[in-house]
């Protein structure tokens, strides 16, 4: 678990800092939160949207569930599509491009008669004809124990001449598929075998994938732990000069595929700086790919929903993407990046990635862009700001006292394409194929030396094997990133005193009249009834009552101040207009030690002064007492008593003001907004 520094709340502010391009501007009287919050995000909220996508999914389960090129993925997308523009808070964008797609006819190995269970790697080429009676070799290797060295088969130069013409047999490990086998065709192997180094799955084959097509690139298949390990066993054994002898037949047919990512960015916001969050949406064909990755794209669709409704505009535009072919080779996030300008890379200041939070065997893990719990694989080029990302994690955590530890942080996924433009990125991760270990089960249950998800591209990833415990710990999380992203904090002002009553009238200067010269009666004998008790101190205050229109849309606005609520709670204040023009709308603010919860109430577009002009009721409720009521109104200029006089300074916007700052919210409706400023005071 990684221990903090400073207080989550300063560390947070500093990672925007960090970043660029934070700044504090804010839109007239629309001041922003003063703490970051996860905006509600809940674990039940993401299961709605991920019962969905499962549906989706297992309906298509004759053609490939969500996988690319199938309907499952299409009917993936407009789900998507039609949640975000329900909001009405997003631009969404479909974005369209081809991929290369595969499909595999006869695929059958053999080696000294045996037939082989293998699995054709994505992206591999087929054999013109089948081959036959090809030798069978090894990479060269002092120890083909330890699954290391040479046998990884990462170099063309791990090959001596035993490889030529030969299907060769080579571990995972290190580097990339599509590594193993450019160094294998570099070397002249006919063929590869890709064997699987996970002694604690021992019989599941491979699922492998290149990347991309080696050009003339070795025929590749993968098989299980047991197969290759027999195998290896068998050709070690084989007498000098005797190789055994395999028969290699592998078709495939590549046609060209139309996909697509989903694209939404709020329409607030500034746009020349994008903080943007991504997970991939499509599975692969051998199930319906509901931890992978519907998880994250759930996830993804909660979060957008949380922000369409939080109280105030968002400071900086958020962005997310979710997107396609990614199984198949990071395709839709490579093309998306490549898709930007220079220009618009430079406005993305940030990319968080979510692939899987609900595996059966979690971990609650970041990627660890700071390389504190896994070093940096060499090569990987971590740009600034990746580390105060990661911060935003591990400090959310931190306040909920939920262990975390960092996952490696390669590229391997879909914030690869990001990393290499430039752009600061970190995110999540509840693992996939990884191992758990003793300490990961002591911090997060589970069981020791299964996989991190035991349904990990499997028919078995339903909604069914989904860890809800696991959803339950990262939705929150999430929604907690964006808001942190979204949102500049702003200063809340130290309260100002409560309203005083009025001044009594001064004496009169005559004296009153002559005293009486009948004495008064004569005492009672019996008691008078018991004193009264103190008046209620729990009053409402409005300063002013009756404020004309310019001075509303002006820095005078209508002060609220609430006396005798219970301090340090949340109180709620409500205004009603009545003028049919505004819509209802509500402000919270914090009581402070006196007591007294204020809030603060203004228009803010001054050249609709007039469509103000009305009655508002006001009500706030807080803890101490019954509700407290009352009214204030708007009245064209030079109308009414009063008019023109009272109120307190309210916001204003930039530098200047920002001491003066106090919490809104906004209101839009016919393009009049109103903001409720409410002061608030720091626990």
């Amino acid at each position: 678990m990684k221990l903090p520094t400073k207080t989550w709340l300063a560390v947070t502010a500093a990672a925007g800092l960090a970043l660029g391009g934070f700044s504090p501007a804010m839109a007239a009287g629309n001041a922003g939160p003063t703490e970051h919050t996860d905006m509600g995000v809940t674990g039940d909220a993401v299961m709605e949207h991920l019962q969905e996508i499962s549906d989706i999914s297992t309906s298509h389960s004759d053609e490939g569930f969500r996988a690319l090129g199938t309907p499952g993925y299409e009917e993936a997308v407009e789900y998507v599509e039609q949640t975000l523009e329900a909001t009405g808070a997003f631009d969404v964008e479909r974005q369209a491009f081809e991929v290369e797609n595969q499909t595999f006819g006869e695929v059958a190995v053999s080696v000294d008669g045996e037939e082989l269970e293998v699995t054709p790697a994505s992206y591999t080429e087929g054999t013109e004809e089948p081959l036959a009676d090809l030798p069978v070799a090894l990479p060269v290797d002092d120890d083909y124990s330890d699954l290391a060295g040479g046998q990884l088969g990462c170099a063309a130069s791990d090959f001596d001449d035993s490889a030529e013409g030969a299907l060769v047999l080579v571990a995972r490990g290190t580097c990339s598929f599509g590594e193993k086998t450019q160094a294998a065709t570099d070397a002249g192997a006919a063929a590869v075998i890709l064997h699987n180094n996970d002694t604690s799955a021992p019989d599941e084959t491979l699922n492998a994938t290149l990347g991309e097509r080696v050009e003339n690139g070795a025929p590749t298949v993968g098989v299980s732990y047991n197969i290759g390990n027999d195998l290896l066993t068998k050709i070690e054994g084989a007498a000098e000069g005797e190789p055994l002898l395999a028969d290699f037949t592998l078709e495939t047919e590549y046609t060209t595929s139309t996909t697509w990512n989903v694209i939404a960015e709020t329409k607030a916001g500034d746009h020349d700086n994008v903080q943007m969050f991504g997970a991939h949406l499509d599975g692969v064909p051998e199930g319906p790919g509901v931890n992978d990755n519907g998880s994250g794209s759930a996830a993804l669709l909660a979060s957008a929903e949380a922000l369409a409704e939080q109280p105030t505009e968002n400071d900086n535009a958020i962005r997310f993407g979710w997107w396609g072919a990614e199984e198949v080779g990071l395709v839709g996030s490579a093309h998306y990046v490549e898709s930007l300008s220079e220009s618009e890379v430079a406005k993305v200041k940030s990319y968080m990635n979510f692939d899987m939070i609900g595996s059966d065997n979690y971990i609650v893990g970041t990627l660890d862009s700071d390389g504190s719990d896994v070093p940096i694989p060499d090569g990987v080029e971590v740009p600034e700001g990746s580390a105060e990302l990661e911060k935003v994690f591990t400090d959310y955590f931190d306040t909920q006292d939920q262990k975390n530890i960092g996952t490696e942080f390669s590229g391997r996924s879909d914030y690869q394409a990001f990393m290499l433009a430039g752009i600061p990125a970190s995110g999540l991760f509840s693992g996939a194929d990884g191992t758990k270990t003793e300490q990961e089960a002591e911090w997060f249950g589970g069981t020791v030396g299964e996989k991190h998800d035991t349904n990990y591209h499997q028919p078995t990833d339903t909604i069914e094997n989904v860890s809800k415990e696991s959803i339950d710990i990262f939705a929150p999380a999430i929604g907690y990133a964006v808001h942190t992203l979204g949102y500049d904090l702003s200063e809340a002002p130290e309260p100002t005193d409560p309203p005083t009553t009025p001044p009594t009238d001064p004496p009169t200067e005559t004296p009153t009249d002559d005293p009486t010269e009948a004495p008064t009666d004569d005492p009672t004998e019996a008691p008078t009834d018991d004193p009264t008790e103190a008046p209620d101190e729990r009053s409402l205050s409005i300063d002013p009552t009756t404020i004309a229109q310019d001075d509303f849309v002006g820095e005078r606005g209508v002060q609220v101040a609430a006396t005798g609520c219970t301090p340090e709670t949340t109180a709620t204040m409500t205004v009603d207009p009545q003028n049919g023009k505004i819509e209802k709308f509500e402000q919270t603010a914090t009581a402070d030690a006196e007591s007294v919860a204020k809030f603060g109430v203004r228009g803010l577009d001054e050249t609709l002064a007039a469509d103000y002009v009305g009655t508002y009721d006001v009500t706030v409720d807080c803890d101490g007492g019954d509700p407290l009521t009352g009214s204030f109104e708007v009245v064209a200029e030079g109308d009414g008593p009063g008019a023109g006089d009272g109120g307190g300074d309210l916001p204003r916007t930039g530098n200047e003001a920002l001491p003066l700052v106090i919490s809104a919210g906004v209101l839009i409706v016919l393009g009049i907004a109103m903001t409720m400023g409410a002061r608030r005071r720091r626990a």
